[in-house]
């Protein structure tokens, strides 16, 4: 399927489980649509003469997948979004504030499955969002909103994580390793299960004033 749509309101069904090529999406209003499972390659949802990213506040977006996209200043609010995929797009700016990435079983039971690889996330807003023990490798985080938000047990390796507050989200058990840390700073954030690798926990040392012989 190959599309240039402007300033359409797509119908709640209409891509549900589409495979979808080299599509732009410029202005469009994705609210509220069904879109499990659908496949996303190569589209583009932002438009640079307004300025404005694809609208996809309350969308269902389970197992869905973006592969190449651009998702710049998308609106992700409210989406539900268990095993979603966005691989090698631009997601600057994205919301994804209220974004459920959530399998609830009971009340206390559940787990999350999120795939954002490879991914400019710069500016992305992810306040109070849960993505734990999920895939999140090889992004640039850079700038972020990520107050109260949750990614416990996650791979964040590979990472670019310049202007980015550690301390205002929760960091335990994720792998960590080969990422640029920025200002990582051990005494304000909890590192309890946390991966780095020899070069990262030396420069991180280094920044508390201890030299590390050998």
């Amino acid at each position: 399927m190959n599309l240039a749509l402007n300033g359409k309101k797509i119908g709640r069904n209409e891509f549900t489980g589409a495979k979808i090529e080299n599509s732009t999406f410029y202005n469009c209003d994705f609210s509220g649509t069904d879109l499990t499972g659908t496949e996303f390659i190569g589209c583009q949802f932002y438009d640079r003469e307004s300025q404005q990213g694809g609208n996809f506040n309350r969308a269902i977006l389970k197992d869905a997948a973006f592969k190449n996209c651009d998702l710049s200043m998308a609106d992700f609010r409210n989406v539900t979004a268990l095993g979603i995929e966005i691989r090698d797009c631009r997601a600057q700016g994205a919301d994804f504030r209220g974004a459920s990435f959530m399998n609830m079983i009971t009340t206390r039971t559940w787990f999350c499955s999120a795939y954002i690889t490879k991914t400019n996330l710069s500016y992305a807003n992810f306040t109070k969002v849960v993505l734990e023990k999920c895939e999140l490798w090889e992004n640039r985080w850079n700038g972020a909103q990520i107050l109260g938000a949750t990614f416990s047990g996650s791979d964040l390796s590979g990472g670019e994580f310049a202007s980015f507050d550690w301390r205002t989200a929760n960091f335990t058990h994720c792998d960590l390793t080969n990422s640029e840390l920025g200002e990582l700073d051990v005494r304000g954030t909890d590192l309890e299960g946390v991966k780095l690798d020899n070069y990262q926990v030396i420069q991180i040392m280094e920044r508390l004033g201890i030299t590390i012989i050998g």
